[in-house]
Order: structure tokens, then sequence, then C-alpha cells
């Protein structure tokens, strides 16, 4: 057991002496100043973004790009014109150059407050700056992935044309203005109903005003996404302060830093504002569940309750039920006997199984709901993972021996890879759920129940889900930040990841995840590297994600085997 120190305790944060007072101040204006630089960047041509057609209400969105490159040219969609051809590769690689290194100083400086503000701050500056941030991110002129635009089509199937937005294709609304900046036209929405309602709800809204614009529906959903993170960095404050508690300490600086580094992380501002994808909201549901398990005793009403909120949120993204076996664990270990932890997880399952089953069934019709399953790119392709970068370097090399060029998708090896992913994947989630029934790891405190779902989601991120993208990582992050602030990366050494210093290699991994935008854009997807003729740059990005921070933590490893690692400050 962890034993604590008087300096554990809380005391009185004390004004900073002399120019450090002056630093939040500094740090907060680097940050405001990167993100507009960045948001300048995207409207370029040569990254091949698409508009966030919100210059159709603010046409001054433009101006910094205007006045910061005059002599480029901008994204033909920014004007509603179709992409009439490519853009030239040189200047395309001069301007992804650009765009990573401002991803890199926007680290450094992330990095750095997260170093060094926590000692200055109070959760009240948190806060007004995460305003300020994802106001400015959701003004953004562009986008650089385009589901908010599937989103859009879904919720304009259900509102506008009365139609299943869970079992029709966007091409059923090919004449409708969204239609052109839709990419997976031939797939019904893989959300689920929660999802759905929120999304109509707010088209429903927006509808008053007409549906002739789909800029008022981007800022929305953007919004939405600001305001999904900032209740999920309240909520992380709020429960790092009950896990204190709950310990007997609290370290109010150590609180402080958790909750920055994920409120200003650069990947999920840039995802919850920009993006605004659903997962932000998907977690949400996370949190909230985890704030009633830590500020009240296990009470049956209080099971229920999280049993209700992870139901809910798996009917957002069914990915979540990957969560559940954890929260059942952590039931079983607090039984008084078999019999009352049987009647118990009975319960559970049946109010999560119902929830689900009664959202869904008014989207069944006939069974047309589970076509999703076959269209889905997430059931058969690999992307942005080990296997994808393994599957792309063995097909060019096949090539250079004579083989045929490989198909972009459904290669002989993609398709073994991915098998073999998800096979490493099953065992080591298999190992997860055995290790607490045989007494390796007790699921006996909240904290542990929270180790064990980030664990879960770190190995379903790297094998689970070899269609992977930055913003599946929303809720490994936000795991994160919940043990850096208890300072839960304690592990005793017969756990998994027992002698790495996680803090740090977390947050490198959300630069790296980031910056993957950079092989999105056009220049290295259309240049090949020397010698693999089938190779292009862009294929790098499986390696790019996940080399960086597994390095990081190889040479993050302790040689001392007799200790416990503590907390990376």
């Amino acid at each position: 057991m962890q034993t604590t120190t008087p300096r554990d305790k809380q005391t009185p944060i004390k004004p900073a002496p002399g120019p450090r007072r002056l630093l939040p101040t500094a740090m907060l204006i680097c940050m405001e100043a990167i993100l507009l630089l960045i948001g300048a960047t995207l409207p370029l041509y040569g990254l091949w973004f698409t508009t966030s057609s919100l210059n159709d209400l603010f046409p001054w969105l433009l101006q910094p790009t205007q006045l910061l490159f005059p002599d480029k040219l901008l994204n033909p969609t920014l004007l509603h014109a179709p992409h009439t051809s490519p853009p030239p590769l040189v200047p395309g690689w001069q301007e992804t150059g650009i765009l990573f290194a401002l991803f890199a100083v926007q680290f450094l400086i992330y990095a750095a407050a997260v170093r060094y503000l926590p000692r200055l701050i109070k959760l009240r500056y948190i806060v007004l700056a995460l305003l300020l941030f994802g106001l400015t991110c959701t003004l953004f002129p562009a986008v650089t992935s385009p589901d908010l635009y599937s989103y859009i089509a879904y919720a304009r199937i259900g509102v506008v044309y009365g139609l299943n937005p869970l079992t029709t294709v966007p091409h059923a609304i090919s004449h409708d203005l969204v239609y052109q900046y839709i990419y997976w036209v031939d797939q019904p929405s893989a959300y689920g109903p929660v999802w759905d309602f929120l999304s109509c709800a707010l088209q429903w809204l927006i509808g008053i005003f007409g549906t002739n614009q789909l800029a008022p529906m981007v800022l929305a959903l953007r919004l939405l996404g600001l305001v999904a993170h900032l209740c999920s960095t309240l909520l992380i404050w709020s429960i790092a302060g009950h896990l204190h508690s709950s310990r007997g300490a609290i370290s109010t600086p150590l609180r402080l830093q958790a909750t920055l580094a994920f409120a200003w992380n650069p990947l999920l501002l840039f995802e919850a504002c920009v993006n605004a994808h659903n997962d932000t909201v998907v977690f949400l549901f996370v949190l909230l569940a985890l704030w009633f398990l830590v500020r009240t005793q296990a009470s049956l009403r209080t099971i229920l309750i999280v049993t209700a909120l992870l139901a809910l949120g798996t009917c957002l993204k069914a990915n979540l039920v990957l969560l559940l076996p954890g929260f059942l664990l952590y039931l079983w270990m607090q039984r008084e006997s078999i019999r009352a932890g049987i009647s118990l997880l009975c319960r559970v399952l049946l109010l999560y199984g119902g929830i689900i089953l009664a959202l869904y069934a008014p989207f069944w019709q006939q069974g047309r709901l589970l076509v999703v399953l076959q269209v889905n790119p997430g059931t058969n392709r690999n992307i942005n993972t080990l296997a994808d970068f393994l599957t792309r370097l063995y097909n060019s090399a096949a090539h250079l021996f004579g083989a045929p060029i490989a198909p972009e998708s459904g290669s002989p090896a993609e398709n073994l890879l991915r098998l073999l992913s998800l096979a490493l994947f099953l065992a080591c989630y298999a190992l997860l759920c055995w290790q607490p029934l045989r007494g390796k790891y007790r699921l006996t405190t909240p904290l542990d129940l929270i180790r064990w779902m980030a664990l879960a989601w770190f190995v379903y991120m790297l094998f689970g889900s070899p269609w992977f993208w930055p913003w599946y990582t929303v809720a490994f992050f936000g795991f994160a930040a919940l043990l850096e602030a208890t300072n839960g990366f304690a592990w005793q050494l017969r756990h998994p990841l027992q002698r790495l210093r996680l803090p740090q290699a977390a947050r490198l991994f959300s630069f790296s995840l980031l910056s993957l935008y950079c092989l999105y854009t056009w220049s290295p997807y259309a240049t090949f590297l020397p010698g693999l003729t089938d190779f292009r740059w862009a294929f790098l990005r499986g390696l790019w994600v996940w080399l960086v921070p597994l390095l990081v933590l190889a040479l993050h490893s302790s040689p001392n085997r007799t200790t416990i690692l503590t907390e990376a400050g």
C-alpha cells in the first residue's frame, strides 16, 4: 500500500513571486497564438483538407490565411468549388512542413504549460482558458476529417427527409447540399440511437432557421464538442478529488496538473472543437458513470445508475461495451456472497441489455439495421496501425519481386494481418479479464477499475481496432488523466506496464496522433518512397503513430525491479 507524507497533504498554493506570476498569462497567449496560426494554415490548397463552411457565415475567417500566405492558393471547397485537380507537390510539401512545425510548437507549449503551471494556477484559469481555446477552434475555416459532414447527413436524413438514419445511406439524398462533402456515401450511420437523437435534435433546432445552409449545424456540433470537453474536464477534477479523499490525501498541484493535461491536450481540443467527433460525447457518459461510482457508496441505486449511463454510452458508440466486463468484475469483487454476486450481475446485465434493446428497437426495420456491419470499413480494413504499415510494406516488397500491384484494400496481406491483430487483442483482453478472477489483480476500488479500463482501452487501440483513428483515443487520455491526478500510475511490479513512466509517454502519444494529419495531406499520399514503387509516404502513418510512444515507454523503463514507480511529475 502506498504511504503518504506531509507533502501529499493539501496545502494552499502560494502566489508565485516576481515574474513567475506572468507565466500563466504568457502561456495562455502563446497557446492562443499557435491555435490562430494553425487555423490560418488549414485552408491552404496544398494541404487538401475540406472546408468547414463557416466562412459562409463569417467571411472574415479567411482573412488571416490571406494575410499570412498572400501568394498561396486556398482550398477550392472554401468557395464551394469541387477539387478540380490535386495541388502541386512541391508547394504541398512546404505547406505540410509548416503544419507539422506548428503542431510541434503547439506540443512544446502544451508540455511546458503542464510542467510549470500547476503550482501557479487554479481550476478557474483552466476552465476560462479552455473556453477561449475551444471557441477559437470552433471557428476554424477547415476540417481535417469529413466525419462531421456524415453526422450532418444522418441528421438531415432523419429530420429533413423523415428516414431511418441507421438504415438509410447518404446516397439516398444525393441531391442534398451536404452530399458533396461526404466520404462514406454508401454506409448507413454506424453510430447508435443516442447519437442520432442528439444530432437530430440539433438539426431540428437549427432547421427552425432554414435548412439551406450547413454552417449553422457545423457550428452547433463543434459547440457540442466544446461543451462535452469542458464537462469532462470538470468531471475529471471532481473524480480525482473524490479518489484522493478516499485515500486520505489530496495533492492539489498534481490534481491541477492532470486536469490541465486533459483540458489543454491539443489532440482532444482538435477532435472536440474542430472535427467535432462524437467520441468526446461518448467519454462524457463514461465519466458521469465513474463520478457516481466514486462519490457515493456502491449501493444498488448507484450501481443501476452507472449501468444505465454505460448503456447510453454504448448506444452512442458500440465499442464502449469493452468497458463493461471491467465493471462486472469490479462488482463481483464487492460481493458479500456468491449468490448475492450472481443476483447483482444478472440485474446489471438485464438493465444494460434492456436499455440497448429498447433504444435500438425503433430502428430495427426487419433486420436492415445489421447491414452496417457489412459495409462499415471498420469491420474489414486496416488503417493507421502497425498492421496497416506491415501490410503496405509487404505488398510493396512483393511487387519489387514481380508480384502484381496489390489493391488499396482487401489484399491477402491486409486480411491476414487484420486477423492476427484481432487474435492478439482477444488474447490480451481475455488475460485482462481472467487475472482479476484468479486473484492476480483485484478490482476492489474505483481506482483499480480505472486502471483496468485504461489498459483495456490501450490494448483495444493497439490491437483490437485495426481500423484506427486519432479520435478513438479520447477515452484513453481521460483515464490517463485520472490516473495521473491520483498518482495511479504507481502499479505494483506484477502488473502490466509496471515500470513505465506513462504521463510523458501519453502526452507524446497525443502529438504523434495529431501530427498524423500531416501524412493525410496530398503530397505524402502522392509521393512514393525511393526504392519502393508502391509505398507512399502516407503509408508510414501506422509506424509514426505507434513507434514513437512505444519507444518512449521502453526508454523510460526503470532498471530497478524492486521498487514501485511513482508518478512522473
